[in-house]
C-alpha cells in the first residue's frame, strides 16, 4: 500500500470535494469520506473493517452483523463512484494542480494520487500483476502514452548486458522530399480542421454546468426526522430512504431537520418526507415507523405509510424492501410526485421539468395526441440540455416508437434511436433509464444478447421502478429468458396496482411457458378489461392460457379477436399474423410453437 497521505494536503482536497454539487446533495456519503479520512490520518486505516465503518461511520446499531449485511460495502463503493465522477467533471483549469482522493478496491483507506492516475486495482488483478518487472510494450505505450510517460522500465538481465555493449553507429537515412511536399498540406488542413473542432465544440465546463442546472429543476424531496420522538432509529431509516430515493433519476433528495424551513429553488417542486417513530407500546403492540410524504408550498399530506417492526433489524433485507416499496409508490414513474406535478404543471410543455412531466404522461397512457407536442418540447430540451440523459433516453424511445402505417409493431429500429439510447449512456453509465434504453434499441435490432445484457443492468441499477422492471423483463422474455423474465416480472406487479396491458401479457404468457399454466389463466382472467382488448400481446397470451387450461372454444374466440384486431383474413398463418405486432423473430417462433402445442392452432404442414 501506499505511504501515509500528507495530511494538510489530503484535507484541502476534502474541503475541495465537499463544496461539489454531488457530494452536497449526499450527506450519507459526505459523513462516511469524512469518516474514512480521518481514521486514515490517525494510522487506522489500513486495519479497518466493515463492521467498524457500519457502526461509527455510517450511524448502526453495536448489533450490526457485517456477514448478514453489506450495507457498509455498498456504501463505500457508491462513494467510490462519487469520487471518480466527480473528477470525470472537473475541467482542465480545475484539475490543475489538484490531487485526487482514491479508496484502493478491497481496502477502506484513503489514499492521495496524482489526478491523472487510475485508482488502484487490489493484488493480483490484471496483467501487470502476474509479472510486475515485465515491461510495458510498445502497444501498451502508444494505447495510453500519459502512462507510459509516468513509468521506469527495469532493465531485465538480458538486456542489462547489452546495455555494455556500444551503440551500432545511425543508419544514414534520406528524406523523400515529394512526400513532404505531399503531406505538409494535408496536415495543415487537418490542423486547421481541428482548431475548428475545438472552438465549435461545448466547452466542457459549460456541458457540466448545463446538467447541473438541469438537476435543480427535478422535483426536490428533503427527508426530515421528528426531532422529538427522540428516536436513534430515525436516522437510519432516513439514510435507506435516502439511498433508495436516489435511485429515482427525476427527483433530487437530500437530508434536512424537521426544524429547518428549506430554502426553496421552486416552492412548488419541493416535498418533504418526514420520518416519525411511535415507541414501544406496552403488550404484544409493535413498534411502529411513519413515514409522510408533504407539499412544501402549501403543507398538503399526500401520502402516508406504515411500517411495522415486528422485531426485525432495520438493516434486514425484508425491512429494506419494504422501505423500498414505499419509496416507489411516491418516485417512480406515474408515482405520487409525478401525479401531483401533473395537476399543478397542466399543458404547459415548456423545455426542461415540464416537458419531463408530459413525458411520463406520455409513457403512461400512449396517448398518440400528445406525441407531437411532446416531440417539439424534447427537442427544444435537448437543445438546452445536449447532454442531459433524461432528455437523450426520451427522444430515443420516440424514436424507437414512431408509429408505421398496417403495423402494430410497438418498437422499430432506428439508427436515431440506437445514437440517442447510446448517447445517454455514454452520459450516466450508471442511469437504469439509459439502461433501459439501449436494451429496447437493441431488441428492435434483434440484438439479444445486448438486450439482455442491459436488461438486467437496469433492473439492478433500479429494482424499485416498476415501469424499468416490467421492461426489462418483457424484453428477456423476448428473447427467451423466461426463467429470468419471471421473477422480474411478478416483482413488478406486486409494486404496481395498475400494471400496463403489455406487462401483464408478459407475465401470464412467462408463467404458462415455465409450466404455471392455471396461474397464468387465472391473472389473464382478472386483467381482463375493455382497454386490453385492444392490445395484440394481451389478446395472444389470453389465448394460450385458455387453450392450455383445456378451455379451447374460448381460446379461439380469443384468437379471432386478434386476427380481427391486426387486420387479417380468418385462417391466416400464426407467423404472420405475429410479424405484425411482435418484435422478436425468436418470440414469433416461440409462440407459434406454443400454440401448436396447446391446440389453439393445426400444427403447420
Amino acid at each position: 500500500m501506499s505511504a501515509q497521505p500528507d495530511r494538510i494536503a489530503l484535507l484541502g482536497e476534502l474541503a475541495l470535494v465537499m463544496q461539489s454539487p454531488e457530494f452536497v446533495r449526499s450527506p450519507v456519503l459526505r459523513r462516511l469520506l469524512e469518516y474514512l479520512v480521518d481514521q486514515t490520518l490517525a494510522g487506522h486505516g489500513a486495519r479497518l473493517k466493515a463492521y467498524q465503518i457500519a457502526v461509527e461511520g455510517l450511524g448502526r446499531d453495536d448489533s450490526f452483523d457485517p456477514q448478514s449485511d453489506s450495507y457498509p460495502r455498498v456504501q463505500v463503493g457508491r462513494l467510490r463512484k462519487m469520487l471518480d465522477l466527480h473528477y470525470a467533471a472537473l475541467t482542465p483549469d480545475q484539475a490543475h494542480g489538484r490531487q485526487r482522493i482514491a479508496i484502493p478496491v478491497g481496502h477502506y483507506n484513503v489514499e492521495l494520487l496524482p489526478l491523472t492516475t487510475v485508482s488502484p486495482e487490489p493484488a493480483g488483478a490484471g496483467p501487470a500483476a502476474a509479472d510486475p518487472q515485465t515491461p510495458p510494450t510498445g502497444a501498451a505505450q502508444a494505447a495510453d502514452p500519459a502512462a507510459a510517460a509516468t513509468q521506469t522500465v527495469l532493465p531485465t538481465p538480458s538486456s542489462s548486458a547489452s546495455m555494455l555493449q556500444p551503440a551500432p553507429p545511425p543508419v544514414p537515412q534520406g528524406v523523400d522530399r515529394g512526400w513532404l511536399i505531399w503531406a505538409l498540406p494535408v496536415l495543415m488542413l487537418l490542423a486547421l480542421l481541428y482548431v475548428i473542432w475545438l472552438a465549435a465544440r461545448p466547452d466542457a465546463a459549460e456541458r457540466d454546468l448545463a446538467r447541473r442546472d438541469m438537476r435543480q429543476q427535478v422535483a426536490h424531496v428533503t427527508i426530515t426526522t421528528d426531532l422529538a420522538a427522540d428516536n436513534d432509529d430515525l436516522d437510519t431509516v432516513a439514510q435507506i430512504a435516502e439511498m433508495q430515493l436516489q435511485r429515482f433519476e427525476m427527483l433530487a433528495v437530500s437530508m434536512g431537520s424537521h426544524s429547518d424551513i428549506p430554502a426553496m429553488r421552486d416552492a412548488a417542486r419541493e416535498y418533504q418526507l418526514l420520518l416519525r417513530g411511535g415507541g414501544r407500546q406496552q403488550g404484544a403492540s409493535p413498534e411502529l415507523l411513519f413515514l409522510t410524504l408533504r407539499h412544501g408550498a402549501t403543507g398538503t399530506t399526500l401520502w402516508s405509510y406504515e411500517l411495522p417492526r415486528n422485531g426485525s433489524r432495520l438493516t434486514a433485507p425484508d425491512f429494506e424492501q419494504a422501505i423500498g416499496s414505499g419509496i416507489s409508490a411516491i418516485a417512480r414513474s406515474g408515482g405520487l410526485i409525478a401525479q401531483h406535478q401533473r395537476k399543478l404543471i397542466g399543458d404547459d410543455t415548456s423545455p426542461g421539468y415540464p416537458c419531463l412531466i408530459q413525458y411520463d404522461a406520455f409513457r403512461q397512457q400512449r396517448d398518440p395526441a400528445l406525441r407531437p407536442a411532446l416531440e417539439k418540447c424534447l427537442a427544444r430540451s435537448l437543445e438546452a440540455y445536449p447532454d442531459e440523459p433524461l432528455f437523450l433516453q426520451a427522444q430515443s424511445y420516440l424514436a424507437l416508437s414512431s408509429p408505421q402505417a398496417g403495423r402494430l409493431t410497438p418498437l422499430v429500429p432506428s439508427k436515431r434511436g440506437r445514437d440517442l439510447a447510446e448517447a445517454a449512456l455514454q452520459f450516466d453509465g450508471r442511469s437504469s433509464l439509459a439502461q433501459i434504453a439501449v436494451a429496447r434499441s437493441a431488441l428492435a435490432r434483434g440484438n439479444c444478447p445486448r438486450a439482455i445484457a442491459f436488461a438486467r443492468r437496469a433492473v439492478e441499477s433500479n429494482p424499485l421502478e416498476p415501469d424499468t422492471l416490467g421492461l426489462a423483463g418483457t424484453f428477456l422474455l423476448s428473447c427467451g429468458d423466461t426463467q429470468g423474465a419471471e421473477p422480474v416480472l411478478e416483482r413488478a406487479l406486486t409494486m404496481n396496482s395498475e400494471p400496463g396491458g403489455y406487462q401483464i401479457a408478459s407475465l401470464v404468457i412467462t408463467r404458462q411457458l415455465n409450466g404455471k399454466a392455471a396461474s397464468a389463466l387465472d391473472l389473464a382472467m382478472r386483467a381482463d378489461s375493455r382497454d386490453k382488448a385492444t392490445q395484440p400481446n394481451f389478446l395472444l397470451a389470453k389465448a394460450l392460457s385458455l387453450a392450455a387450461n383445456g378451455r379451447t372454444q374460448e381460446a379461439r374466440r380469443s384468437w379471432g379477436e386478434l386476427e380481427k384486431l391486426v387486420g387479417v383474413d380468418p385462417g391466416t398463418p400464426a407467423r404472420d399474423i405475429l410479424a405484425r405486432f411482435a418484435i422478436s423473430p425468436f418470440f414469433s417462433r416461440r409462440m407459434v410453437s406454443e400454440a401448436e402445442r396447446v391446440g389453439l392452432i393445426a400444427p403447420a404442414a
